[in-house]
């Protein structure tokens, strides 16, 4: 543990920052990804000096938040530091009612998931596959930034040969 504090020196990811309303203690954020940042390894990052986590992709639409494995990933209550969720979609409403029910379910911030290169995410017009829709961008950012009162950010990742 010592060594990622002295490489967030180094780097300057030491210092506090803030999103909104949150205060995080260093820059040192676990990125959110599917398969990997569930709630056991979000609990390892904070013990290892994280200044925040981001929970896995879930999905904006409501016939998948029947299944167990998505209750089980909207309850965020009881989580350690900030609790932060990224949500995934095409729909603009869609979109607004999964931050609703996140930041109602305990999350502190809603992060907007347009940067995933999966094909099994674009073929559903999410993830990075927004981004060739500008204006549906803009509705989803009006309608999910309206719907609640937590800060919301978005995830956006530019690659080299990507259209």
């Amino acid at each position: 543990m010592r060594n990622i504090r002295a490489l967030a020196d180094i780097y300057g990811l030491s210092l506090s920052m803030r999103i909104g309303n949150l205060q995080l203690t260093n820059r040192l954020i676990a990125a959110p990804m599917a398969g990997i940042t569930d709630r056991p390894f979000r609990t390892l990052c904070y013990a290892m000096g994280a200044g925040m986590t981001v929970s896995e992709m879930l999905s904006s639409n409501p016939e998948v938040w029947r299944t167990d494995k998505s209750r089980l990933r909207m309850v965020h209550l009881d989580e350690l530091g900030i609790r932060a969720v990224q949500i995934a979609g095409c729909d603009p409403e869609d979109m607004a009612a999964a931050a609703r029910i996140n930041v109602e379910n305990g999350a502190q911030l809603i992060d907007i998931n347009m940067g995933c290169p999966a094909k099994k995410v674009n073929r559903k017009l999410a993830g990075s596959a927004l981004l060739q829709y500008p204006e549906l961008v803009g509705k989803i950012l009006n309608a999910v930034v309206n719907a609640v009162d937590v800060p919301v950010t978005l995830k956006n990742s530019y690659r080299l040969g990507s259209r």
